[in-house]
């Protein structure tokens, strides 16, 4: 066995013997799922963020850890709620970053760039020069909001449309107005010579 399956048995016993000692700890509860997220096995993990909820339903770090394993499961919109949630209570003592970067992240995963560069720039007042907000932000910078350009695309074609039809059905009045008077032109043109030649 190599150190590291040493040291994640010896931290796997010492949590079971924390939960043995405090079963209905919330700490417990997070460091375990904490522990089965390091381990990769997320449904475990997600079970022990939700048992700990529901004894602490306003856990912000819980609410955002659990937030953090649905984001990378890309269950966008659970994550996003979550972590909203977790940013609404936090205690006001303490800095509120990671929730800041995570919803940056998740803004950025749904292609909303815009709000996501305003979260990922209040880390960086919070946090300046975090070095993941910095390449997040400049990744949105060099790819251009596809989103954005797809609507505003739309958006001048419509206009486009608009006008040409506006100018076609113009026309079509006008043109059918000068054959309108050309008839009657033609009409009274017509009656004159009758007359003429009587």
């Amino acid at each position: 066995a190599t150190t590291t399956d040493i040291d994640i048995d010896a931290i796997e016993r010492r949590l079971k013997k924390s939960k043995r000692e405090k079963p209905k700890s919330v700490e417990i509860y997070n460091q375990i799922a904490n522990f089965w997220r390091i381990k990769g096995d997320t449904q475990a993990s997600i079970e022990c963020y939700r048992r700990a909820l529901a004894v602490s339903p306003n856990n912000a770090e819980i609410l955002l850890n659990l937030a953090r394993v649905l984001f990378n499961l890309s269950y966008l919109d659970d994550a996003l709620f979550l972590t909203r949630r977790s940013l609404e209570v936090q205690p006001h003592d303490q800095i509120a970053w990671q929730q800041h970067f995570q919803l940056g992240e998740i803004l950025k995963a749904y292609g909303h760039f815009q709000e996501a560069a305003l979260h990922l720039r209040h880390v960086l007042d919070l946090r300046p020069n975090f070095q993941p907000a910095l390449e997040l932000l400049k990744e949105m910078e060099s790819s251009p909001d596809s989103s954005v350009h797809v609507y505003t695309l739309l958006i001048i074609v419509f206009l486009v449309l608009s006008v040409l039809g506006w100018i076609l059905s113009t026309l079509d009045a006008t043109l059918a107005e000068e054959q309108e008077n050309s008839n009657q032109r033609n009409k009274s043109n017509g009656r004159m010579k009758h007359r003429k030649g009587h």
